[in-house]
């Protein structure tokens, strides 16, 4: 196999790298540049060309927000012009909606066009010194005896159909839900068990206010709206669904089976509606178990991780802060010389911490919405309960720790409203 030549920064030329990142999204790109900024020669891989279109809710919550000032990446952000998104609107068939606002002191959401950020957090990594490549789809992993230098070889084909490699001390997986560095190495528990699937379109149009997002929840699934521009009418719509609830003509027409979705709910347009400009780009199923986030020297990020579910948009602070904690214990294998999955056993722990109580309340709430009777009866509480609505939008932007939901005066303020109404 040729190995391809990659210009270093400092000048000459190698295929190999400190650490090779699969998959230039925001947890890929967030990395590379923080390991860049500690000299750690890093090398991105990525199947597209930015900016490119992807499947998602284009939506950072609070906690987003924060975590990109905290890492000096706001800026950069904001130069694409979001939407702001002060909080969100739950809505259901039978026409009961409940409102949650995020605190005034912590900051707003932000509606951003996927494409746009994505490019952003790739130049900026560029800009702290790591390197993109473009068009490479990956294929294969090796990982060598602990005694090579650059143990762990990355197989792939680039954009002109050609077989190339990269070795590199460190890989790291950040290449979404069915990542291929997870199922290489064997790192996948279990298949998706809650089967839901997505499609996401572009519209432009006016009439839904602008200041919120919105979930219209059903028995076969949720649509979502949200505003991605701060002045241009852009909206994503995101609809998902139970494969085995509606989904059958998903496949056949996508676009029809999106726009007569976006038709049941109630959101008000002016005129005939709004107009599909983008998508639609499909996504799913969401429910990824992993065995564990380590291996020898291999290191997962993101939703390459592991996933639940993307109802409450936790995905991208997921991918955000997972980034953030790998970094420091990346860097410090790279310079002991010891990256063995003893050695990486801190990122496991520290996202485990992260991610346990979200995912207990991820299907807390998948629970509570995927039946008609506990959607009706929920959504009816938060409603009456404004104080618990208001907290419950807090935790999921990621503003709150969940535990402050079960403290006694928020489960308080459900009781007496309830009795209230009774």
């Amino acid at each position: 196999m040729n190995v391809p030549a990659i210009e270093r920064r400092g000048g000459g030329h190698a295929a190999e790298a400190d650490v090779l990142i699969v998959g230039g999204g925001p947890a890929g790109s967030v990395l590379a540049g923080l390991l860049a900024q500690q000299d750690i020669d890093t090398v991105v891989l990525d199947r597209a060309t930015f900016p490119r279109p992807k499947p998602c809710g284009e939506y950072l919550n609070p906690g987003v927000v924060a975590v990109l000032d905290r890492l000096g990446l706001l800026g950069a952000v904001l130069r694409t012009e979001p939407a702001r998104i002060s909080g969100w609107k739950m809505m259901t068939g039978s026409g009961v909606t409940a409102t949650g606002r995020y605190a005034p002191t912590a900051p707003h959401g932000l509606g951003i066009q996927r494409s746009a950020v994505d490019e952003a957090l790739v130049c900026e990594a560029k800009r702290r010194g790591a390197r993109v490549v473009e068009r490479v789809k990956v294929h294969g992993l090796r990982v060598a005896p602990s005694g090579e230098r650059h143990a762990v070889t990355v197989e792939a084909v680039n954009g002109q159909g050609r077989p190339v490699a990269w070795k590199a001390r460190i890989v790291v997986g950040a290449d979404g839900l069915r990542s291929v560095v997870a199922r290489r190495l064997g790192l996948v528990r279990r298949r998706p068990g809650v089967r839901k699937v997505s499609l996401t379109c572009r519209l432009k149009g006016t009439g839904p206010p602008r200041g919120d997002g919105r979930l219209f929840l059903t028995g076969w699934g949720t649509v979502g709206l949200a505003p991605v521009h701060a002045s241009e009418p852009l909206w994503n719509g995101t609809v998902v669904v139970y494969v085995d609830r509606g989904a059958r003509d998903l496949v056949t027409d996508p676009l029809g089976w999106f726009l007569a979705a976006l038709r049941q709910a109630p959101f008000r347009w002016d005129g005939d509606g709004p107009e599909v400009v983008g998508g639609p780009w499909a996504s799913g199923p969401f429910d990824w178990a992993l065995r564990d986030a380590v291996s020898d020297r291999v290191l997962l990020v993101g939703d390459a991780a592991g996933s639940f579910d993307p109802l409450t948009g936790q995905g991208m602070f997921q991918a955000f802060r997972s980034a953030e904690l790998a970094a420091p214990i990346i860097v410090r294998a790279v310079r002991c010389g010891r990256s063995a999955a003893a050695d990486l056993v801190d990122y496991r722990r520290a996202l485990s911490r992260l991610l346990r109580p979200t995912r207990v309340l991820q299907r807390v709430i998948e629970a509570a919405v995927s039946r008609n009777w506990a959607r009706e009866i929920a959504v009816t509480r938060l409603r009456a309960a404004e104080p618990f609505m208001d907290r419950l939008v807090q935790v999921v932007g990621d503003t709150l720790p969940v535990h402050s939901l079960v403290r006694p005066d928020a489960l308080l303020s459900v009781l007496n409203r309830a009795a209230v109404q009774s």
